[in-house]
């Protein structure tokens, strides 16, 4: 039997970065292929259907939940997130963003793949901050930042990595996760 793909997942507190180190990752690790998570919540300016996110109605997120597409999903934030099976392609290396949650399950979801779990950290007043930038509300925020130390408090002996992504520093945060997959592999 030969080595099995990647699965790289990519997770970590809200606002922390996540999608910033998964776009440096592919562009250094070409052979690396997008895991794309489906959601029902609004697309943002600066999001692509298809590549952020499949966007999809609640409606037809509930239809596809009856007709078992999903490894996995979740509701957040009054939204429904979660991957369609036909997002994990045997065979390939993928990388793969979500929620800590569900990132504490992955290795019980998923087989047949070399899967390594990365959660990303930032301080608090970096994430606060962030967070205010997007207009969210006081207790939204609060929630956000409560459920990632409960998340954290229950998954932490699931990942495999912790890395800190300083403000400014991207590429380090990223010169250190690609170090960690190669040694890993």
């Amino acid at each position: 039997m030969g080595i099995p793909p990647l699965l790289i997942v990519l997770t970590g507190k809200t606002a922390a970065g996540k999608d910033a180190v998964m776009s440096k990752l592919l562009e250094k690790m070409p052979n690396l292929k997008r895991v794309v998570s489906t959601t029902s919540r609004a697309i943002r300016t600066d999001e692509t259907n298809g590549v952020d996110y499949n966007f999809i109605s609640k409606e037809d997120f509930r239809r596809k939940i009856e007709n078992k597409e999903f490894i996995e999903y979740v509701e957040y934030g009054g939204n429904l997130y979660g991957t369609e099976k036909s997002q994990i392609k045997k065979g390939q290396d993928l990388i793969w963003r979500i929620d800590p949650s569900r990132a504490g399950k992955v290795k019980q979801l998923i087989t047949g793949f070399k899967i390594l779990v990365i959660y990303l950290t930032v301080r608090d007043c970096v994430i606060l901050k962030r967070l205010q930038d997007r207009n969210l509300n006081k207790q939204e925020i609060e929630k956000r930042m409560q459920d990632d130390k409960k998340f954290w408090q229950e998954y932490k002996d699931n990942y495999d990595y912790v890395v800190e992504n300083i403000p400014g520093k991207l590429d380090e945060a990223v010169d250190k996760i690609t170090n960690l997959i190669k040694m890993s592999t």
